[in-house]
């Protein structure tokens, strides 16, 4: 069966706009920039801190693979 826990969070089209736009300024979020895209955004800080994580990975494996 599927693993315990919360499932996967769909983002919509607007929501990863905001990311990226957020994420082209800077790379890694600060507490209050978390906040506020948080509240702007109806996700939880938490979803905001993985989703920040997980693009630098993809971002650091784009660079690798330009190379």
């Amino acid at each position: 069966g599927a693993p315990p826990g919360r499932p996967r969070t769909k983002f919509s089209a607007a929501q990863l706009q905001e990311l990226e736009r957020s994420f082209r300024e800077q790379r890694y979020i600060g507490a209050s920039e978390k906040r506020r895209l948080a509240a702007v955004l109806n996700l939880s800080q938490s979803q905001i801190k993985t989703w920040f994580q997980n693009r630098r990975m993809k971002f650091k494996r784009q660079t690798q693979d330009a190379r």
